[in-house]
Formats: C-alpha cells, structure tokens, sequence
C-alpha cells in the first residue's frame, strides 16, 4: 500500500503544499512595478555617457609601503614582576678590590 501511494501522481494543488508549504505566488501589482524599476535603471544607465577609470601612472621603480598609524605601547601589566637591584653598591668595591698596578696609581 506504501509502495502505490508513493508511485501515484499528486493532484496539482496537493503537490504545490508537498514541495513547500511556505511558497505563495507573488502579486502582478509587485511584478509589475519591479520591472518599472529595472527599467527607470537601465534608461539612466543608458542616457549617461560610459566613464572610464584612469590609471594611475608610476614614475618610480621602488615601491614604498604607505606609513600607517603606529601607536604608543600601552601595556597592561608589568613584563617582570620585581624590579632588577643594583648589582654594585658601596660593600661590593670592598669586597673585590682591583689591585692592578695601574688601579693602584
């Protein structure tokens, strides 16, 4: 029963709603003025004159990239968490005296 049910032929209005329940024919008013519109479109095309870009002539075999916006850093937290001591303070000289002859003069 399956079988013969898929094989028959839909009635036209029955196969409509089958293949999308949501497709309705649009109105002749809207076809109508859409081809208004095309047309209105294509006559001003037509009536004005064909321009034609101009190319840009180079006068120069190197080409330079444009200079574009380069910004202030702006960071938003600390790259290294503690900051870095001195290294030499005033108990380090004691410590590693230079006695060359010429550190000595």
């Amino acid at each position: 029963l399956a079988q013969a049910r898929a094989t028959a032929p839909l009635p036209p209005a029955t196969r409509q709603n089958f293949l999308s329940p949501f497709a309705a024919m649009a109105p002749k008013e809207a076809k109508a003025a859409d081809g208004a519109k095309k047309a209105a479109k294509t006559a001003k095309a037509v009536k004005a004159s064909v321009t034609r870009k101009q190319r840009k002539v180079r006068t120069n075999v190197h080409f330079f990239r444009p200079k574009t916006l380069i910004k202030k850093r702006d960071p938003k937290y600390p790259r290294r968490s503690v900051e870095s001591r001195e290294r030499m303070d005033k108990y380090r000289i004691i410590q590693c005296p230079v006695t060359t002859e010429s550190a000595m003069k």
